[in-house]
């Protein structure tokens, strides 16, 4: 029967594949590809199938259903060295090496290109040579691989894949065990070997390493495809959550401008309820709502913003968390429309928090907007008074906020929310 991967045109192209091990399935009719001049990576927590993925698309792993083809062939057909003349594996683990040298394991990746008594010669010894000054391992040629560090033995592992002259990558966790250079160096080299046109697939634990270098994303849980797609795609919270139980937070580096993964804390009912969140809108600014609005968020709520500056630390804080708030150019005053939006925001919360902030002109509206609360907690850590700037004309209105709501510490915001939910509307 004809392989229903092998006209797909890709390097490498896996359908539906089924990997079964003792009754217990550990890939359910997994299909993913990779193209040239693509690094995809395959992401999810242990046991999602990632390791066992790579291994039934380079033949070391049977499957019991589904198909792959490697350059257009179907690889069911194809000699294990017609494989290894074509795709190169860097396992998760290094293979016995006892008694080699560095060099001696790399040249074992010209292997594939020799006949069956030839011996290696000078020339694949310069290329073995250049596959380790990549990863800096030259250093290390004389000398057996049993007396390197873990990372060192996974550089030269490295090596002896790009020895190898591949067209397809598969690598197993290839930063594993490596210091955060080296991490770096194996990616860039990686991605460096994409753009002239290799086609690789990585299985990755580093979300955030993940997103910098890969084109695109494979989220894998119980040997699944969750979702697949650019980074930006894949790495939501939302699906975070679903594959890891972690809640997170995914953010653009300003650096990098590629997506970075900050876990927050595991995943659970903190309220104990179940069906739709109440909200909670956050009146910020100057960042002093960052830890509030995370608080509020971690607790299950709901949680939205006020007028917030584009440059201000809790604007960011906002997106990060993905919490929708009013946004005004930096230092800007409030004006009518964004005031009016900023109360709608305000109506639809069952719960309004003011965090500590300054008052002065420019924000004035913010504070005024806060006496549409139904419900309302003021958080305080500093006197109303220090942080006052407009002459005392918002005394009176934080007094009459501060007789109508309840007042809490930042870090007893979640406790002083549920109180005030607890009790009628004003």
């Amino acid at each position: 029967m004809k392989n229903p991967a092998s006209d797909s045109g890709k390097p490498l192209d896996a359908v539906g594949v089924t990997v079964e091990v003792e009754a217990a399935r550990l890939l359910d009719s997994v299909s993913m590809g990779v193209g040239r001049g693509e690094l995809v990576g395959l992401i999810g927590p242990n046991g999602a199938g990632k390791t066992t993925l790579i291994k039934a698309m380079s033949g070391l792993m049977r499957r019991q259903g589904g198909a792959v083809a490697l350059e257009g062939r179907d690889m069911d057909g194809m000699s294990p060295k017609e494989i290894a003349q074509a795709l190169a594996m860097v396992p998760q683990a290094a293979p016995y090496t006892f008694g080699f040298t560095a060099l001696e394991v790399v040249v074992m990746g010209r292997y594939p290109h020799m006949s069956r008594f030839q011996v290696e010669g000078e020339a694949d010894r310069r290329i073995a040579m250049e596959a380790m000054a990549k990863t800096e391992v030259e250093g290390f040629a004389d000398r057996q691989v049993t007396t390197l560090s873990g990372g060192e033995r996974q550089r030269v592992m490295v090596a002896r894949a790009l020895a190898q002259g591949p067209r397809v990558l598969l690598l197993d966790e290839p930063t594993a065990n490596l210091d955060i250079q080296y991490q770096i160096q194996v990616m860039e080299l990686v991605r460096g070997l994409t753009d002239r046109g290799l086609a690789a697939v990585a299985a990755m634990h580093d979300l955030t390493l993940a997103a910098r270098y890969c084109h695109r994303l494979i989220l894998m849980s119980k040997g699944r495809v969750l979702a697949e797609g650019t980074p930006w795609d894949v790495l939501t919270p939302e699906n975070i959550e679903r594959a890891f139980a972690v809640k997170a937070l995914v953010y653009t580096d300003p650096v990098t401008d590629t997506l970075a993964v900050r876990v927050l804390s595991q995943a659970s009912d903190k309220g104990g309820k179940t069906g739709t969140p109440q909200r909670v809108h956050v009146i910020a600014g100057g960042g002093k709502g960052s830890r509030v609005m995370y608080l509020l968020k971690d607790a299950g709520f709901d949680v939205t913003a006020g007028v917030l500056g584009e440059g201000d630390t809790d604007f960011h804080a906002a997106q990060m968390l993905s919490i929708p708030c009013v946004k005004q150019p930096s230092f800007a005053s409030i004006s009518p429309a964004l005031h009016q939006e900023h109360l709608e925001l305000i109506r639809q919360a069952q719960c309004v928090v003011v965090a500590d902030i300054c008052i002065g002109e420019n924000n004035f509206l913010n504070l005024e907007a806060a006496g549409a609360a139904g419900r309302l907690v003021l958080v305080e850590e500093l006197c109303f008074e220090s942080r006052d700037f407009t002459g005392g004309k918002a005394a009176s209105l934080y007094a009459d906020l501060r007789r109508r709501g309840l007042v809490s510490r930042a870090e007893k915001v979640v406790e002083g929310v549920r109180l005030a939910l607890s009790q009628s509307r004003s």
